[in-house]
């Protein structure tokens, strides 16, 4: 760890603990078709996507975001504690776990990756979208100490199967 010590016992002991839950609403072939014709824009999607016949066994392609159109139901841990409004535009989270946040009030984006299973969203799928903390890296930059914060966003349909891991580095200094 070493560096400029960012990284506090109390953020360490939520390492792990979910901080955010989402639940899609069931997906439908509508969907899936007008997401496949948007992406593709202006190419036609693949008729895989777009089939009518294909209505109940249609797959959703695996870039499709079932939260496109907002969630059935989105919920915290219930652990929140009050925040000053610039730490939420750095994208701090631990305070949704009960934890302040270092004091580093601006962020950057230091790159996202999807991973995908092979398990296919399909029409009626329920998914959910669970986000935690996977880490935390202290590195020491022209302007400052950083404190580099793994996301990991694990969706799963209602089956409990793994469709996709979404995890997104946060730069803060």
């Amino acid at each position: 760890m070493g560096g400029p010590g960012l990284i506090r016992p109390d953020m360490l002991e939520i390492v792990g603990r979910p901080y955010r839950r989402q639940t899609s609403y069931p997906i439908d072939a509508s969907a899936i078709r007008r997401w496949a014709a948007a992406v593709r824009f202006p190419a036609a999607p693949p008729a895989r996507y777009t089939d009518l016949r294909a209505t109940d066994d249609l797959t959703a392609p695996p870039d499709f975001n079932p939260f496109a159109w907002g969630c059935a139901e989105e919920s915290g841990t219930g652990a929140e504690i009050e925040l000053d409004a610039s730490y939420r535009s750095s994208g701090a989270m631990e305070h949704t776990l009960g934890v302040a946040p270092p004091a580093l009030r601006r962020a950057l984006n230091g790159g996202v990756a999807s991973s995908y299973t092979g398990v296919p969203m399909r029409v009626g799928d329920v998914i959910t979208a669970e986000s935690a903390i996977a880490g935390y890296t202290e590195r020491a930059g022209r302007l400052g100490p950083m404190l580099l914060t793994d996301v990991v966003t694990t969706w799963t349909n209602q089956d409990g199967d793994e469709v996709k891991s979404h995890r997104m580095t946060l730069i803060r200094y």
